[in-house]
């Protein structure tokens, strides 16, 4: 997917390129579910956040998991994500 064309970011968060619909040019894209991801919806498919995020910083998309490293889920800063395989990532979880 070309990210960049559909938006642009700043201090992790997600801007609309583009009006269509009800969603407005500038407008912050992506809702939060209440597990503290967002995600973003086009052609009926649910992107995260963080993956676009990641992605646009990059210029590549990954395979990995993307990883916060403070753990907090909606802090979305591409110098708080690292690209990370699933055994790292399970490392760097709250557990309760």
């Amino acid at each position: 997917m070309k990210w960049r064309s559909l938006f642009t970011h700043k201090k992790g968060k997600l801007y609309w390129k583009a009006s269509k619909g009800n969603r407005k040019a500038g407008s912050e894209a992506g809702t939060n579910h209440g597990d503290g991801y967002k995600t973003v919806r086009l052609d009926g498919k649910a992107y995260f956040v963080h993956k676009i995020v990641k992605a646009i910083t990059t210029g590549r998309s990954t395979t990995k998991e993307i990883d916060h490293k403070n753990r907090n889920r909606s802090d979305n800063r591409p110098s708080n994500l690292r690209a990370v395989s699933r055994s790292k990532n399970n490392k760097n979880r709250r557990f309760k």
